[in-house]
C-alpha cells in the first residue's frame, strides 16, 4: 500500500495527550487524566475533556464536559486554585498538580516524562522520514517504505505500552521506531542523495572511540609533571572534546562522512595532546628508550602506544572468552595487529620510520575491529 502521514497523525495527536502529570480522582474505578501540556481558554482536546470530568467528580464544574477549555472551565479551575492554596490564574498546568498531590489524590509518575519524549522523538524520526521518502524511488523507495511501516508498528505499540503504564516498554518500543525511521530516511537519501552516503555504525563507532581515547588522556594528562606541557596538552583536549561534540552534531543530522571526520580530527589532537606530556617521559629510561626525536619519536610512540593497546585489547578478549563469547574472530584480529606491529618494529630498525607509524596504525585499526567483535 502507499505509505502516507494519516496513522502518524493521529499516533501524534494521541501523543499531544500524554504527559507528566497523571490525575486520578478519588473514587475507585474512575478513569485517570493524563497531562503533558498547560492548558487555558481556548485549549481543546481529550485532555480538557478528561480535567472538565474530574473537575466536576471533585465538585468545581457543574456543566457537562466538551472537552474545549472556556470560560466555565477557567472558573472551575481557579476555584479548585483557591481551595487548594495556589495561584488562582484560572490556567491549569501539569506543575501545578505537583504542587499539591496528597489533598488531591493525584498520582504522579516521573517515568512517563521519558516515554513521552521517546515517543515524540520516534515521531519526529517519522516525520523526516516521510519527508525524505518523498524524492526516493526504485528500491530505496520500497526499502525505505518498509522500515517505516516497521517503524509505525513500533510506535503503535510503544503507545499501548504507555497506555498500560509499562514505560520501560514504551521507552524501548519508541527507540526502536525512531532507529527504524532513521534508517528509512538513510534508504531514500542514498536515492536522493540528500544526505551522507557515509556509513551509520562506523560513524558512531569512531565517536565512542574518540571519546574512549579523550577520557584515557584526560588521565594522562592529570598526571604529568611539567605544568607547561599539561598547559599545551588541556588546549588540545580542549579542542578534541570541540570536534567530538561536532562529530556528534554530524551524526545526529545523519552526515555520517563529516561525523566520521570530525571524530579522526578529534584522535590527531589526542595524539597531539599526548605528544606534549610524552616529549620528556623517556628521560630517565634505558638506553633503548632514550631520545627519539622527530620522525623517529614519532614512530617509537605509536609502536609503543599501539603496542599498550594490543596488550589491553587482548586482556578484553580473555575475559570475553571466559563470560562463553565467540572471540575466534576478535583473535584472528589480534594475531594479525601483533604481525602487523612486528613489521613495525622491523621498520624502525631499518629507520623507515614512515613506514614503522603506518605498521603502527595499521595494528591500532586491527584491534579496534577486534575489539567490535567482542
Amino acid at each position: 500500500m502507499t505509505i502516507t502521514k494519516n496513522s502518524l497523525m493521529l499516533g501524534a495527536i494521541g501523543i499531544l495527550m500524554l504527559g507528566a502529570a497523571v490525575l486520578v480522582p478519588a473514587s475507585a474505578g474512575a478513569q485517570s487524566c493524563t497531562f503533558a501540556r498547560t492548558l487555558y481558554v481556548g485549549s481543546s482536546g481529550s485532555d480538557v475533556f478528561c480535567l472538565q470530568n474530574w473537575l466536576a467528580a471533585q465538585g468545581y464544574f457543574s456543566a457537562g464536559a466538551t472537552g474545549y477549555y472556556g470560560p466555565a472551565t477557567q472558573q472551575a479551575v481557579v476555584r479548585w486554585q483557591a481551595a487548594r492554596g495556589l495561584a488562582t490564574t484560572g490556567v491549569f498546568s501539569p506543575a501545578s498538580v505537583r504542587m499539591d498531590l496528597a489533598p488531591l489524590g493525584v498520582s504522579y509518575t516521573n517515568n512517563s516524562n521519558g516515554a513521552v519524549d521517546a515517543i515524540n522523538d520516534a515521531i519526529d524520526a517519522l516525520n523526516d522520514a516521510y519527508d525524505d521518502l518523498d524524492d526516493a524511488s526504485g528500491n530505496d523507495r520500497d526499502d525505505a517504505e518498509d522500515l517505516i511501516r516497521d517503524s509505525q508498528d513500533d510506535l503503535v505499540a510503544a503507545m499501548k505500552a504507555f497506555a498500560r503504564g509499562d514505560y520501560n516498554e514504551t521507552i524501548n518500543r519508541a527507540e526502536d521506531a525512531q532507529d527504524e525511521a532513521e534508517d528509512a530516511s538513510d534508504e531514500a537519501d542514498g536515492q536522493s542523495g540528500n544526505s551522507s552516503n557515509g556509513d551509520k555504525d562506523d560513524a558512531k563507532d569512531a565517536i565512542d572511540d574518540a571519546q574512549d581515547a579523550l577520557d584515557d588522556a584526560w588521565d594522562e594528562v592529570e598526571d604529568a609533571d611539567n605544568d607547561n606541557d599539561r598547559d599545551d596538552a588541556e588546549d588540545l583536549l580542549d579542542d578534541a572534546e570541540r570536534a567530538i561534540d561536532d562529530a556528534e552534531d554530524a551524526y545526529d543530522d545523519r552526515d555520517y562522512d563529516d561525523a566520521i571526520d570530525f571524530a579522526d580530527d578529534a584522535e590527531d589532537l589526542i595524539d597531539e595532546a599526548l605528544d606534549q606530556i610524552d616529549s620528556n617521559s623517556n628521560d630517565d629510561d634505558d638506553d633503548d628508550d632514550d631520545d627519539h626525536d622527530g620522525d623517529e619519536g614519532d614512530a617509537w610512540d605509536a609502536l609503543n602506544d599501539a603496542e599498550d593497546s594490543l596488550e589491553d585489547a587482548w586482556d578484553e578478549v580473555d575475559d570475553a572468552w571466559e563470560d562463553g563469547d565467540d572471540t575466534d574472530d576478535a583473535e584472528d584480529l589480534l594475531n594479525d595487529a601483533e604481525d602487523a606491529l612486528d613489521d613495525g618494529w622491523d621498520a624502525y630498525e631499518d629507520e623507515d620510520y614512515d613506514d614503522a607509524i603506518d605498521f603502527a596504525d595499521d595494528a591500532e585499526d586491527l584491534i579496534d575491529e577486534a575489539l567490535d567483535e567482542i
